[in-house]
């Protein structure tokens, strides 16, 4: 299990390189749990931070990693890496 303390890339990457290797059903609960501790993370950030710049970067990452987590609840792990590998496309900060 990835220990998710932040939402830098370093994290994306390695919740991204897990996701490439799940394929029991139990890796996929830890993905998922990965997953929301991001989307909790973005937004307690969100909501600490207003500045307009970094809301749009962190509200993209936690729309993102929602729909990763959706994607991973229907049994496509590797469609949701690649929302994350996009993700890390976005420039922006990472707390």
């Amino acid at each position: 299990m990835v220990a998710v303390r932040d939402f830098s890339a370093e994290t994306l990457s390695e919740v991204a390189a897990h996701l490439e290797a799940s394929t029991d059903f139990e890796h996929l609960v830890y993905r998922e749990a990965e997953l929301d501790a991001i989307w909790s993370i973005t937004g307690f950030f969100l909501e600490e931070h207003v500045g307009i710049a970094e809301r749009e970067v962190v509200m993209r990452l936690h729309q993102g990693t929602h729909r990763a987590h959706d994607l991973v609840g229907l049994g496509r792990p590797r469609e949701a890496a690649a929302v994350l590998r996009d993700l890390l496309r976005v420039p922006g900060p990472r707390e």
